[in-house]
């Protein structure tokens, strides 16, 4: 009989991560609890969108740039705000011009307000988009062009065997999850605290959350509580 901690990942890992948790004794369940795809709108009008750029996701960051080409956007003509760690590291990969960062996207509407001179941001987000950073640029008088260039679709699995723990990296893996399997007295490993709030609201009632936004920082707070448990 298997008695090592059993925790389900709502996102496939990459072998490195996947060998890093089984080497530190936890037998893992890994799947993709949501599919995300790129769609660009094609009835944007280009002379619509902000020259300060708002990215909450690796996948925005993709979305923008596959908008940018299709519209044919000079990217040095704009500035962007993002999400730090893995959604900056994805922008910076592309070139683009990081403006300020934070670790979600409350703090990051602030890290904007900071800048009395934005009066217009364009968000690229997706259908499943939280209405948080929107709500508090609103009430701050910055106008917000929302542009949806990607859609996320649920596909939840169900876990048949026992579970200690679950790896959540969005809301939408949460609402996944627990569509097809139940909280019980499940711990809840969120890597960002909009992730941790959405659980909460769930109904997690232990949850730990990453300090900087990126699996791998996610997984080593997993090993890490296991390791002392």
């Amino acid at each position: 009989m298997n008695h090592l901690p059993h925790i389900v990942s709502t996102k496939k890992l990459t072998k490195k991560q996947l060998h890093r948790l089984e080497s530190s004794r936890l037998q893992v369940t890994n799947s993709d609890f949501i599919n995300r795809t790129i769609q660009i709108p094609e009835h944007i009008d280009p002379d619509s969108i902000s020259k300060i750029i708002v990215l909450t996701s690796k996948t925005a960051v993709m979305a923008w740039i596959e908008l940018a080409k299709y519209f044919m956007l000079e990217l040095t003509q704009y500035s962007f705000y993002c999400i730090e760690f893995a959604t900056q590291q994805e922008a910076l990969k592309h070139g683009l011009s990081i403006k300020g960062t934070a670790k979600d996207a409350s703090s990051l509407a602030n890290e904007i307000l900071i800048d009395s001179l934005i009066r217009k941001v364009t968000f690229i987000c997706g259908n499943l988009r939280r209405e948080q950073l929107s709500v508090k640029l609103k009430q701050g008088n910055v106008e917000v062009n929302e542009i949806i260039t990607y859609h996320t679709k649920l596909t939840p699995h169900k876990i048949t065997s026992v579970y200690q723990a679950v790896l959540f990296f969005s809301t939408s893996t949460v609402d996944s999850f627990l569509l097809s399997n139940a909280i019980n007295n499940t711990r809840a490993f969120c890597i960002g605290k909009t992730t941790a709030h959405h659980a909460m609201l769930a109904g997690f009632h232990k949850i730990d959350i990453a300090t900087v936004s990126s699996v791998d920082e996610l997984i080593t707070v997993v090993v890490s509580y296991y390791s002392k448990n």
